[in-house]
Parts: structure tokens; C-alpha cells; sequence
């Protein structure tokens, strides 16, 4: 160990000794620091036996008694089964029981409201949550927070004082130039194009579009040959995806690009794309998973488009929420913290953590890395 992680070990075994901690979480933490259980054991022992050492009764929470509640933005679609299997993951490997994943069946702020309302009851330790609306979900958080739940959002925002973290993909820069990227790959020359939201209170969506027009005011050179025509909103619904660029085609017979971060929209414009018989003259990409997409990069209706991999955004939610909530982390801005097989991370401005760079597709690479 480094003489600054002996120092860090030292310091948690005093605070194990002196009752301000529980075992539990005097192994958390230096499983955190980098340590392996294998060197934390003797230390363990020697503090255990040592004179006025902890029953191992903290003030802090117990992995193994937390309850803690994944609420996607609704459920059945393959994305969010994505990110339940990493906060699956990241629940069992930090001890705690199996989380509860409740949601809305179908992309309804109310139902999601109600869903929240439902879970309050039941004293959450911890929420995971991709909001539908940036607001009306606060109300519920607030209260979830008020009762000492720790609550971390990922896909989408909530207000800032409604939740204790984000995880987001990649900075809603990095987020931006990866979708005009991929424009760009597909329609080289540009032209015009209409942003796809699900609703105008979608914090993702929001936060995309302001860093879109950004770099393209930022970088005309590069991106300027983009022109935005309009917004449209399609609730994350696929048949209105569908009617929605259907519609748009015929309105603007000069149409080139459909860019969007929405999963469930982009392989229902493509295929609106494909039945209008637009294959080759307008594309549409941005964000999709990639078994959305096969049929589409392979007949080039689509030649690209981002993502990044949903069951780490899941499991980087739940490990910090539940780090949190043991008090393995502070939550404050620069801090940095161990996210176990994900590695280390850095909390930033307002609580959020980056997952990573993007991931390309492109018909040579149309799924996520072995």
C-alpha cells in the first residue's frame, strides 16, 4: 500500500475503534481506497481485539439492510433491461438485498409520479431513477430525500436539489459532437435537419439540444453545414416516432437529417425512412441501442450512431448511490471515489459522474465491444 493509503486505512481503523463506523463499512471503505480484502482482514482482526474496539455498530447504514428502488423512465424496453442488469450487479456485489425495479409501463410522467408515491412508503434507503420530467418528479424526491433516502438519477435529470447525484453518459458536450458526428458520417454535405424529443421538459433532451446549437455556433466550420429546421416531440413512442417523420418528410421534401438521443425513436424513423422509400436521401441517427439498429446499418439506411453501454450506466448509478448511503462517499465536487470494476470516477459540479466516451456503430461494428 501507499503511505497515503496507509494513512487512509489508519484513519478508518480509528474511526472503526472509536464506534464511528460499522465493520461493514470500515471494508467498504477500503475495498474503496484500493485495498484488498485480504490485507483489510488482519487489520480487522487486530482492531476487533484491540481495547474499547467498535461491536461494529456504526451510525452508518448496513449494505445488508438497505432497501433500495430502481425506477426507470418506464419498462420493457431493452435499454433500461440493460441498466437493471448493472444496478443488479452493483446491489449484489456491495451486499445488499435485491433492489426492487418498479416503473410506469408506458413513457407517463403522472404514472412515474405515482410509481414514486407508491415506493415512499416503503422508507427507500436508495433510488435509482431515469426521470421522465425535469420537475415533476422533485416534489416526491424531495420528500424520498427528506427521509433519508439517497437519490441518484442517470439517463435524465431532475432538478438539482431533488436528487444527491447524476450519472450521465459523457458530458452533454461530448454527448453533442458524438450525434453531429455521426450526422455528419451519414449525410457529409449536411443540410437540414429536425432535433427529435420525447417532450419539451425531457432534462436530457434539453441539456443535448442547448450543446448542439453550442458547438455548432462554437465550430462552423466543421458543423455548420447542419442546419436545425425544427423540434419535434414524440413522447418515446414508436408509432408516433413513425407518424411524426412521416409527417416531416412531406413537409420538407429537402430534409436530410433526423437527430435524435432517444432509443426508442431512432429505429422507428429509420424504418418510417425505409416505407417512404427515403432510403439513401434522409437519415436519422444520434443515440439507439444496437440491436435496434442491425437491419438498418446493414441495408445502409443508418451508416452511424453512438451509445454507451447501459448496464454500466446502471451499475455506476446503484454503486454510487449505495456508496453514498454508507458513507463510503461524501457526494461533494471533487471528490474522488473507486466505482468498483468501472474503476475510479470523479464527482463534479452539482453531483454529476461521467460514465465515459461514446461508442460508435457503423455496419463493421454493429454491437457492443466483446
Amino acid at each position: 500500500m501507499t503511505d497515503r493509503t496507509n494513512r487512509e486505512v489508519a484513519a478508518m481503523a480509528d474511526d472503526f475503534l472509536k464506534g464511528r463506523i460499522s465493520r461493514r463499512q470500515f471494508v467498504l471503505r477500503g475495498m474503496a481506497a484500493g485495498v484488498s480484502l485480504v490485507a483489510l482482514s488482519p487489520i480487522l482482526a487486530a482492531c476487533t481485539t484491540s481495547p474499547g474496539a467498535s461491536s461494529g455498530n456504526g451510525d452508518g447504514a448496513s449494505a445488508d439492510a438497505l432497501k433500495v428502488f430502481h425506477v426507470p423512465k418506464f419498462t420493457g424496453f431493452i435499454f433500461f433491461e440493460l441498466a437493471r442488469k448493472g444496478v443488479d450487479e452493483a446491489t449484489a456485489e456491495l451486499g445488499a438485498p435485491a433492489d426492487t425495479y418498479i416503473g410506469p409501463d408506458k413513457a407517463d410522467t403522472q404514472q412515474q409520479v405515482s410509481v414514486l408515491q407508491n415506493v415512499l412508503p416503503q422508507k427507500p434507503d436508495v433510488i435509482v431513477l431515469a426521470s421522465l420530467d425535469l420537475n415533476a418528479l422533485s416534489p416526491s424526491l424531495k420528500e424520498a430525500r427528506e427521509s433519508g433516502a439517497v437519490v441518484v438519477t442517470y439517463d435524465a435529470d431532475v432538478s438539482a436539489d431533488a436528487r444527491d447525484l447524476f450519472t450521465n453518459m459523457m458530458t452533454f458536450e461530448q454527448q453533442a459532437a458524438a450525434m453531429l458526428d455521426s450526422a455528419l458520417m451519414n449525410e457529409p454535405e449536411g443540410g437540414k435537419a429536425i432535433w427529435l424529443a420525447p417532450t419539451a421538459t425531457t432534462a436530457n433532451f434539453i441539456s443535448q439540444k442547448e450543446a448542439i446549437d453550442k458547438l455548432i455556433a462554437d465550430q462552423p466550420d466543421k458543423y455548420g453545414k447542419i442546419e436545425f429546421i425544427d423540434t419535434l416531440f414524440m413522447n418515446d413512442d414508436p408509432e408516433k416516432s413513425k407518424k411524426v417523420a412521416t409527417d416531416a418528410m412531406a413537409a420538407h421534401p429537402d430534409l436530410k437529417l433526423f437527430v435524435t438521443g432517444s432509443g426508442m425513436a431512432n429505429p422507428a424513423v429509420n424504418q418510417a425512412i425505409v416505407d417512404t422509400g427515403n432510403t439513401g436521401k434522409v437519415f436519422s441517427t444520434g443515440f439507439a441501442l444496437p440491436s435496434t439498429m442491425t437491419e438498418y446499418l446493414e441495408k445502409g439506411v443508418c451508416k452511424q450512431f453512438a451509445l454507451w453501454n447501459p448496464t454500466d450506466f446502471g451499475y455506476l448509478a446503484a454503486y454510487a448511490g449505495i456508496q453514498k448511503k454508507l458513507g463510503v462517499i461524501k457526494g461533494t465536487e471533487g471528490e474522488t471515489f473507486k466505482a468498483g470494476r468501472l474503476g475510479e470516477r470523479t464527482i463534479g459540479k452539482d453531483g454529476e459522474i461521467i460514465l465515459g466516451q461514446p461508442l460508435f456503430f457503423t455496419k463493421e461494428n454493429p454491437d457492443f465491444p466483446a
